[in-house]
């Protein structure tokens, strides 16, 4: 079997959609869909694929149209999609996939087509990707690593490409259960993002985290497509009132203001175990959830490679398997603070 996985804001609250395959490999799924998809592509490929791919099935109208034979061999099936396939970014092929980055007008997309032997080789890097269900597992028996960290990985909003989409952010010195106290007793400096702005404002005296998130759950301050947190970065407990003011102009209502129209957040879902807190946002119907995850070396030793590819997934690049491949275990994507979003 190989993997398909398309990443696309518009699908589900992962924002992705993952569907397993029959085929051996790669190149045996695109044989096969040349023999089978000619009549209707969109059709055939919405049935194949579960999802409708934004651009894939050109490369399918271009065989009909000019008579393309199927692909023999994976330098073969490079030149047909470089040629034919219609992407806004970039193609890569070889022998165990196909990696494609493009876009709508509106959004970033990818897919990725991975033969099973990647899944086995790169879990550290590809396990998150073929993860199809919410929540992620939460079970951590054991000691952690030498040292605490807490590690927050989430996508972001506006007008995101690539390298803007999401972001990790990590925090040495501390774990899971105290974060929450230890986010509401740190000081705000210059390039906070926004969202963790909002989250330690939103820590009340108790330092509970699960009631924090669902107050970013309902924020309904924005300031175009972004968050609106004016007044939100200096003194906590301050902080912590202004929150509470916003939620009370909201309380009750079903549906709220949010960065690109109307967004409900009876849709979002929270849940907070001892060494991992997870949570998906509405954003809006068609550009669907906002992603967050925080979690610490606890659960990172009890799901390496969970926890390795949540770092790869959202660290600002789409190719999950772009550059020098290292080890099984091995991540070089660990990040700090970085520089504010321009607004």
């Amino acid at each position: 079997m190989i993997c398909f996985v398309y990443r696309s804001p518009y699908e589900g609250v992962l924002g992705k959609h993952v569907r397993w395959l029959p085929d051996a490999t790669v190149l045996d799924w695109f044989r096969r869909a040349w023999k089978e998809v000619a009549a209707d592509p969109d059709t055939w490929l919405r049935h194949e694929l579960g999802v409708d791919v934004y651009g894939l099935d050109s490369i399918f109208r271009a065989a009909t149209e000019h008579g393309l034979p199927a692909p023999t061999s994976t330098e073969h099936l490079r030149e047909l999609l470089e040629q034919h396939l219609y992407v806004e970014g970039e193609v890569v092929v070889d022998d165990l996939g196909v990696r494609a980055c493009t876009d709508d007008d509106e959004v970033p997309l990818a897919y990725f087509f991975l033969d099973r032997r990647l899944l086995a080789a790169y879990p550290d890097r590809l396990a998150y990707a073929v993860q199809e269900d919410w929540p992620l597992p939460d079970e951590a028996d054991g000691p952690g690593g030498a040292e605490p960290v807490t590690t927050v990985v989430m996508s972001l909003l506006g007008d995101v490409d690539w390298e803007t989409q999401a972001e990790v952010v990590r925090f040495p010195g501390v774990r899971l259960p105290d974060f929450a106290r230890h986010l509401r007793t740190t000081e705000v400096t210059e390039g906070w993002l926004d969202e963790l702005v909002l989250l330690r404002a939103a820590i009340g005296p108790d330092d509970d985290l699960e009631e924090a998130l669902r107050t970013v759950n309902r924020w309904a301050a924005w300031d175009d497509q972004y968050l609106d947190v004016a007044g939100l970065d200096g003194d906590q407990p301050e902080a912590y009132r202004i929150t509470r003011a916003v939620l009370a102009d909201v309380a009750g209502l079903d549906e709220l203001p949010g960065p690109l129209g109307t967004r409900r957040p009876g849709l979002g879902r929270i849940a907070v175990a001892e060494h991992l807190a997870q949570a998906v946002f509405h954003v809006h119907d068609n550009y669907g959830y906002q992603q967050l995850f925080v979690f610490d070396d606890v659960w990172a030793g009890n799901h390496r490679h969970l926890a390795a590819s949540l770092r790869r997934w959202f660290g600002g690049q789409w190719d999950l398997l772009d550059g020098s491949l290292h080890p099984v275990g091995h991540d070089s994507t660990n990040r700090r603070w970085v520089g504010p979003r321009p607004h």
